[in-house]
């Protein structure tokens, strides 16, 4: 986006402010910037400070990338992530500062919960936004799959016509207009079904597998990746990882109980005289 010519400038959201686009070097050092506090964020170097500060990065770089003409979805989940873990103590088991700090990390605790949920309604959030976004542009076509196919068509022969990647299955699969329609129910049964995530564990594994292959669907057929729901992690806060934490917890504490001088004395003996 650096050599991009000024005209294409349109800027959304946070930025909608900014008339002209900023300099190119000002976006090379917000970008240099944004990935080296993300590492730290990443490995939970000084959190207090760098955590926010990535998020706030994050959204400038995301949002300026936006801002060219083109609105991208692919990062909106990631970004909302971020800000919530920048605002929770995300930092205090694994990570650099926790192993900086002298005595036992600290137990997992219903303290730290509420960013995992509030995770999990942005997830389910930003899915029935989209199916609801979806009915209300393409209405009874979108169920009948003509809206779908349509997008599917589109999008490859204008990444032919640019010389871009296409889709090896879409041309297989756009003669058969019927498959577009369960098709259809599936992504709108996915995306407005999301709340059923939010009401137990099953739920939100069976969920959370359906959506993974709705974006693994979108992948095959247009070529568009989301690489942050691909990789699992976007789904990460349905899935009881404290189990994971409480695991290691006992294990550290048999382990410091194990090497203690009481545990590995030997037992005093008693001796009877007469």
């Amino acid at each position: 986006t650096f050599a991009l010519e000024s005209r294409r400038w349109e800027p959304v959201g946070p930025l909608a402010w900014l008339g002209e686009p900023p300099p190119a070097t000002v976006t090379r050092a917000l970008l240099v910037a944004a990935i080296t506090t993300g590492i730290a964020f990443t490995a939970g170097w000084r959190y207090r400070a760098t955590a926010p500060t990535f998020a706030l990065l994050l959204l400038a770089v995301t949002t300026a990338r936006n801002s060219w003409g083109q609105v991208w979805h692919t990062e909106n989940l990631l970004v909302l992530h971020v800000v919530i873990l920048a605002l929770a103590p995300a930092a205090a088991a694994w990570s650099v500062d926790a192993r900086r700090r002298t005595g036992p990390p600290p137990d997992p605790a219903e303290r730290f919960a509420w960013a995992a949920f509030l995770m999990s309604i942005a997830t389910v959030t930003t899915y029935v936004l989209a199916g609801v976004t979806k009915l209300r542009e393409g209405g009874v076509d979108w169920v009948l799959g003509d809206t779908l196919r349509n997008q599917v068509a589109y999008d490859n022969v204008r990444k032919a016509a640019l010389g871009a990647g296409t889709s090896p299955f879409a041309g297989a699969v756009l003669p058969h207009g019927w498959l577009f329609v369960p098709m259809a129910i599936a992504t709108l049964a996915v995306e407005l079904g999301a709340p059923l995530a939010l009401t137990g564990r099953r739920a939100a594994r069976w969920w959370a597998a359906a959506a993974w292959s709705f974006h693994a669907g979108v992948l095959a057929l247009m070529a568009i990746g989301f690489p942050y729901p691909l990789s699992g992690v976007a789904f990460a806060s349905l899935f009881p990882l404290d189990r994971v934490g409480i695991a290691l917890s006992r294990q550290r504490r048999l382990a410091r109980w194990t090497r203690s001088p009481r545990s590995s004395a030997p037992a005093p003996t008693t001796t009877t005289s007469g």
